[in-house]
């Protein structure tokens, strides 16, 4: 397997996706990076959906424990020397909920990019 675990699996076509990996590489550089758009992490990870994966983010733990989503978050924060400082944020419930919240908001935002982009590609302009 050519992958190095911990495994991020992002949408290099989301330019909120970009920065989120740029700044990931910035505080932790043990994490791993893959396009959701490689056909050889399917073949790798048959358990994985492109669709899935398009739609949320997917993290492969060292111990090829899959996690999407929020659960990302969680393992990001309580796991990686560069992100763990803000861990104490998750410890009660309401620190959860704010977490829960950032998240959703997060894709939407990223859902009305990628709206976006699909409707400038589309564009009788940029033909």
């Amino acid at each position: 397997m050519k992958y190095h675990l911990p495994l991020v699996l992002y949408d290099p076509e989301c330019p909120l996706c970009v920065r989120f990996k740029q700044g990931l590489e910035y505080l932790d550089k043990s994490l791993n990076f893959v396009s959701v758009r490689e056909d050889e992490v399917y073949t790798n990870f048959p358990e994985l959906s492109r669709q899935d994966c398009i739609s949320k983010v997917h993290l492969i733990t060292v111990d090829k424990k899959i996690l999407m989503g929020p659960e990302v978050v969680d393992y990001l924060v309580k796991t990686l020397p560069g992100v763990s400082k803000l861990s104490w944020l998750l410890d009660n419930e309401q620190g959860q909920k704010v977490k829960n919240y950032f998240y959703e908001k997060v894709e939407e935002l990223r859902e009305l990019t990628h709206k976006k982009q699909e409707e400038c590609d589309q564009c009788p302009r940029r033909k």
